[in-house]
């Protein structure tokens, strides 16, 4: 398994990058608009992106062999306070209608501040493992639930800062 530092300054040699984000890459693209790079990283931020050999590469450089080098992810659509309840509170019938009444029921029956936190943690932890940088989410916000919900968001938000950017929207 490759050894990628967290953070910090680093290079990452022999990377397939896609043209559509390197606007301007002074470099041949294959059929599927891939190329060979380098990129530099300078205090976890990519600070350079050239084409694969087209400079030295430094002898600490990791070669990733042609693996493909994407962004992370955006989720733009997400409801972190209602995840994770399926064990507990299953659709009965698979429909939307289905899963209003099991999450209302649900809510009602159990939505604490130390449950709603459990599960978005885990719901953000599930979504750092895969990649995920920044997560817009709806919040149930009736009442009493946003007096419990908005706080918890909050102090989840400031557990997560520089990990997963979290923004939050109203549904009520």
């Amino acid at each position: 398994m490759l050894e990628i530092p967290a953070s910090g300054s680093y290079h990452l040699s022999n990377v397939r990058l896609h043209s559509s984000l390197t606007p301007g890459l002074a470099v041949t693209f294959d059929s599927d608009g891939f190329a060979l790079a380098d990129i530099a990283v300078a205090d976890g931020r990519i600070s350079s992106i050239i084409a694969h050999r087209q400079s030295n590469t430094p002898a600490d450089a990791i070669d990733l062999g042609g693996r493909i080098v994407m962004p992370c992810f955006v989720d733009c659509h997400t409801h972190i306070d209602k995840g994770h309840i399926w064990p507990r509170k299953p659709n009965p019938d698979g429909t939307f209608m289905g899963a209003l009444n099991a999450t209302g029921a649900d809510r009602a029956a159990r939505w604490s501040a130390e449950d709603v936190a459990r599960r978005m943690d885990f719901s953000l932890h599930c979504a750092y493992a895969h990649g995920t940088r920044a997560l817009r989410t709806h919040l149930d916000s009736v009442a009493p639930q946003e007096e419990i919900s908005w706080p918890v968001f909050e102090t989840v938000r400031e557990q997560w800062r520089g990990r997963i950017e979290l923004q939050a929207a109203c549904l009520l």
